[in-house]
Formats: C-alpha cells, sequence, structure tokens
C-alpha cells in the first residue's frame, strides 16, 4: 500500500539516519552507507535492524557475505567517510521533530506512528488529504 502512495505521488518516502542508540547507530549507519557505495544499502541497512554485532569485524564478514570489496568497505569504515552525511542526516530530522522511527508528516505536520498499526494510518491520513484535496 504505502507503494501505491509513492507511485501515485501522494506520498513521498525519505529515509534518515536516527542516531538515538548512541555509537551502535552511528556505526550501523556508517557500515550501512558504506554497504551503499558497492550497491548494497537496503542489505545493510535491514541486517542492523536485527543484529546485536556492532563491531568492525562483524561488518566486513558481512560486507564479505554480500560479495563487497572488503578492503574498499573496511577502508570507508575506518575512515568514517559518510560520517558527515549520517550526522548531517540526523540533525535534519531532528530540525523537523523527528525523534525515533517510523516517523510521519503530512503537509509538513505528523508525529511518530506506531509501527505495528503503520500502513492503516497513513491510508487514513491520505484518505482524509484526498477528500479535502
Amino acid at each position: 500500500m504505502i507503494e501505491e502512495l509513492v507511485r501515485t505521488g501522494l506520498a513521498r518516502f525519505e529515509y534518515r539516519h536516527i542516531l538515538n542508540h548512541g555509537q551502535p547507530s552511528v556505526f550501523a549507519a556508517l557500515a550501512t552507507e558504506c554497504g551503499g557505495d558497492q550497491g548494497k544499502w537496503w542489505n545493510f541497512h535491514d541486517h542492523y535492524m536485527t543484529t546485536q554485532d556492532f563491531s568492525r569485524e562483524g561488518a566486513i564478514a558481512m560486507a564479505a557475505a554480500f560479495e563487497l570489496d572488503t578492503e574498499q568497505f573496511a577502508q570507508c569504515l575506518d575512515d568514517e567517510t559518510h560520517l558527515d552525511l549520517v550526522n548531517g542526516q540526523h540533525r535534519a530530522a531532528s530540525e523537523v521533530g523527528v525523534r525515533r522511527t517510523p516517523t510521519i508528516h503530512i503537509n509538513g505536520e505528523g508525529g511518530a506512528i506506531v509501527a505495528d498499526r503503520l500502513i492503516e494510518q497513513v491510508m487514513a491520513l491520505a484518505a482524509e488529504l484526498e477528500a479535502e484535496g
């Protein structure tokens, strides 16, 4: 349903790194971006949503499992290549009131949405907007 709203232009999907778990959040965001450099952004994102291993070695093992260039990946991690991007996304999210995920804004307004009811709430908000418009 979300894909339909985005496809029709009624909604726009944006992802921003939210760093509410300290250094593990920063590490996961950096590893995700480094994986993205080699076309595996969503793979890393999805991995870090389910793991407790935020170690450099664990990330490099995951890069190897995804058949990435592990030397390039490790260098990206070590250099913190995407740190400015990650911090900038977190700062920008904070400036518009995003403190947790998922968060939905409708016409610039909104707030945190309960994850297990996300689709139903988005559809209700979209219906309201369509009726107004």
